[in-house]
């Protein structure tokens, strides 16, 4: 019962303020093989906290011209340093298994355009201090293949 109480005054110490994705600057299609898609996103995000956040987990739905292409991850581990606003570059992967199968067509078709737009709809986990929480990630950008 002591270490309940403890560690219930101890998260109540914590101040967390919301991290901020201040603005998407720049998508690209990094590669496309038959193992899959991988996306480079450059993202400015202001992390206003006294303390370092890790992205520890994604649930992340690719889609191409506004069709579900499948599920995507973020590749990478992604540290946000304390009291930064500064632009990150990461890697979202899919897999040829978590590729919905009518997205093959769409993906052959989409060959042949000059330029495509990518959405990205979901959640990603971070975590501070032992604590975790999701944040909505929602946007879309047009790209040229």
């Amino acid at each position: 019962m002591g270490l309940i109480i403890l560690l219930i005054s101890f998260s109540g110490c914590i101040e967390y303020k919301e991290v901020e994705v201040v603005e998407v600057s720049g998508v690209g299609i990094k590669k496309i093989s038959l193992k899959g898609i991988e996306i480079e996103v450059a993202m400015q995000i202001k992390n206003p906290n006294k303390y370092n956040i890790s992205i520890v987990d994604s649930d992340l739905t690719l889609f191409a011209d506004a069709k579900k292409v499948g599920v995507a991850r973020v590749k990478e581990k992604i540290t946000l340093p304390k009291k930064s606003n500064k632009i990150h570059r990461f890697t979202i992967q899919t897999s040829v298994q978590d590729i919905v199968s009518n997205a093959l067509p769409l993906l052959m078709n989409l060959m042949t355009k000059d330029n495509i737009e990518v959405g990205i709809k979901g959640d990603i986990k971070a975590k501070a201090k032992g604590i975790g929480k999701r944040f909505p990630v929602d946007f879309k950008e047009r790209v040229k293949i």
